[in-house]
């Protein structure tokens, strides 16, 4: 047989093995969007995912710490998913305290807003226009589709592994990115949350026509801030225009009768932000250049010069400035000597040099050691710490080889852990969201002249929902900056 016959012979196969499973894994009429769709996913095994994917994005982003607004906000969805063609799932709406703007949905209805998007909005109905779109990403099943067309492709690979050494060894790496395709969705797919976010908001009487306002808040922050801090769900595919312009489309369809019986509750929802913590909460930790400052914990630590890093939840992190190194910083338990010592006798782990020695008056463990995984053999530095009743981990690990490199990083990243003993970093709280009320026609570059606040006025400007120079009339309720940045 020739190699194109064994071509075509392998994609006829693959073809068979797709129509086979077709047929047999019922491809329903989806009740939110009408459509044909592919489901290998029961709905008791998307709850599980969901249940599952909740507990992971709970341990790694914590919610943010307001029961009022935590509330209000599981209200609203509450209500909307109630109106929507799946009312029955476990529905849940939660505030995690992230700083980006952004919502995401978990198959099964678990869904989260940030913080960060609600000091952005303007209104309990874009809120609602939100909250909707996510619903939407569930009703459809968008995740379940593309986890089951994952699985297709799962089996299809497994056809293609009999024949090729290079399918086989990669076949891994395709199934453990199935882990995240519940975040990203496609072109089609956004625009049915779309369409399906006009239509949960509207059932509720929440005017849909707020939904524009967001796309065009999206749209100015991608343009100052080059595109960082956008929510997957705008960056993914369509364009903002694209979908203002169909979103204004569907809103166009619906009665003026109907439109006028809609509300928007701006002061309502303004009130519920009142206070709300703006930006990146220093409290949980800042960077200063390359050095971590944590006041609540009141520690220090630096990182080598020219590393990428980063403040998460549960973990601080630095890149190695070719990628092939890391540094982080994360709890640990049990004291020193017994968190080194659990860390060392791992299967796979082999130490060296360990030993017991002190970091800036901190009791601690440190030690190198080398580890082979499937991917090949890593080597690094790890120390345990006791430190104000905590124990803190640091490991620096690299590939194989370049330990040396990297040695004299890791090794003053490890020595640089101290007391933050500073009475400015110590003290610095958070900027907040503080209303003001207009009291004489003004324009918010006027404003800004004569008020303090420690952001720029184009990112007041976005933050409200209007131009630098557009009127602003007496009694109308802005949001405002407020709150000293923390010590450079």
């Amino acid at each position: 047989m020739s190699r194109e016959v064994r071509r075509v012979t392998v994609r006829f196969g693959r073809l068979g093995t797709f129509v086979l499973i077709c047929t047999l894994a019922a491809c329903a009429t989806n009740p939110a969007t009408g459509r044909r769709m592919l489901s290998l996913v029961s709905e008791g095994q998307e709850i599980e995912m969901g249940q599952a994917y909740s507990q992971q994005v709970e341990s790694t982003m914590a919610l943010y710490d307001d029961p009022a607004l935590q509330s209000y906000v599981n209200d609203i969805g509450q209500r909307l998913a109630a109106t929507s063609e799946r009312p029955g799932l476990p529905w849940s709406f939660k505030v995690v305290d992230d700083p980006v703007v952004n919502a995401f949905a978990l198959p099964g209805g678990y869904i989260y807003v940030t913080r960060g998007i609600l000091t952005h909005f303007n209104s309990e109905a874009e809120l609602a226009s939100v909250i909707g779109h996510e619903i939407g990403h569930v009703t459809a099943r968008h995740s379940v589709e593309q986890i089951s067309r994952a699985q297709l492709g799962t089996l299809a690979l497994g056809v293609g592994s009999i024949l090729s050494e290079d399918v086989r060894r990669f076949g891994g790496v395709a199934q453990t990115g199935m882990a995240v395709l519940f975040l990203s969705y496609g072109r089609n797919d956004e625009h049915e949350a779309d369409m399906l976010g006009v239509r949960y908001s509207l059932r509720d009487s929440y005017d849909p026509r707020e939904a524009v306002n967001v796309h065009v808040m999206l749209g100015r922050q991608t343009s100052t801030r080059g595109g960082s801090g956008v929510p997957s769900w705008l960056s993914t595919h369509p364009s903002s225009v694209d979908r203002v312009d169909r979103i204004r489309a569907q809103v166009d369809t619906i009665p003026n009768a109907t439109l006028a019986r809609t509300r928007i509750s701006r002061d309502e929802f303004l009130e519920k932000i009142d206070g709300a913590v703006f930006g990146v909460n220093p409290r949980h930790g800042f960077f200063r250049g390359q050095t971590f400052l944590h006041p609540d914990l009141a520690f220090t630590l630096r990182f080598p010069a020219e590393w990428p890093v980063a403040n998460l939840t549960q973990a601080v992190l630095a890149r190695g400035p070719d990628e092939d190194a890391i540094l982080e910083l994360t709890l640990s338990s049990g004291g020193h000597a017994a968190a080194a010592s659990e860390f060392f006798a791992q299967d796979g782990v082999r130490e060296r040099d360990v030993r017991a020695t002190s970091i800036n008056g901190a009791p601690a463990t440190t030690g190198d050691f080398e580890v082979r995984t499937d991917d090949g053999t890593l080597e690094g530095m790890a120390a345990f710490l006791d430190f104000d009743g905590r124990t803190y981990r640091i490991l620096g690990y690299t590939v194989e080889g370049k330990r040396t490199t990297y040695r004299s990083g890791f090794a003053q990243t490890i020595a640089s852990f101290d007391r933050l003993t500073e009475r400015a970093a110590l003290d610095v709280q958070p900027l907040e969201i503080e209303l003001v009320t207009v009291q004489r026609s003004t324009t918010l570059r006027r404003m800004v002249e004569g008020r303090e606040t420690p952001v720029t006025p184009e990112e007041l400007a976005i933050l409200n929902g209007v131009d630098l120079d557009e009127p602003i009339e007496p009694g109308r309720t802005i949001k405002w900056v407020t709150g000293d940045p923390p010590p450079g």
